[in-house]
């Protein structure tokens, strides 16, 4: 545990590893958002029943898995910034097309769910790669790196799903959401670029994943 503790220090000292870290942390913070946001949306926007809200809910669970299985089949042959980077524009994609599309009127639920889901798909495909690239920028301090990773992923979540869940109303309720998460996927984009020009500042040639 102290050898553990002594470890931190290093870490934190790590701008990739910080990088790494944030984008995990804004990634799945999207998702936290619409897990505080959706059943407002749901009642006061659309009016739905409880059974659709959990069919809703399950289609950005389902976006994950699919993601994840892209990033299986992937991910071998990019390096892992260049993955991070794409889960992360479509995540912020789908967003912002909601966006627009609720902005212009149309509020709709395939629309603003659908939308959403590309968060999931998003984070399927960034999270194998941020995890790994989390853990091997210090290989011997891989279980350090993990637990602080974990612990600012379920503060930062926490928080977010808190603060969506008091600012949100019946009047911004659909635009408002969409908001937050696209605000937080964009952050775990920026961690992303952030990560990729310092890994390539550092040690290109030693990059996990690197082709």
């Amino acid at each position: 545990m102290m050898n553990q503790i002594r470890a931190y220090p290093e870490l934190l000292r790590s701008g990739r590893f910080w990088g790494y870290s944030l984008c995990i942390a804004f990634s799945t913070g999207a998702f936290y958002a619409f897990l505080g946001g959706a059943p407002l949306v749901a009642v006061a926007v659309f009016e739905i029943s409880p059974a659709r809200l959990g069919f809703y809910i399950g289609s950005i669970t389902a976006g994950f898995m699919f993601g994840s299985f892209l990033a299986g089949r992937f991910s071998a042959r990019y390096e892992l910034t260049t993955v991070m980077i794409t889960g992360r524009l479509i995540a912020c994609g789908g967003l912002s097309v909601g966006l627009l599309l609720v902005a212009s009127g149309q509020v709709y639920q395939l629309i603003l769910f659908g939308a959403c889901a590309c968060v999931g798909i998003g984070n399927g495909i960034t999270m194998p790669s941020a995890n790994a690239g989390c853990m091997a920028v210090r290989p011997g301090l891989a279980g350090s790196a993990s637990g602080v990773s974990a612990a600012l992923t379920n503060a930062g979540g926490g928080a977010l799903a808190a603060f969506t869940g008091t600012v949100l109303s019946a009047e911004n309720a659909a635009w408002g959401l969409i908001t937050i998460m696209l605000a937080a996927s964009a952050l775990g984009l920026a961690a992303a670029v952030y990560v990729r020009r310092a890994e390539r500042v550092s040690a290109p040639s030693s990059f996990p994943g690197a082709v």
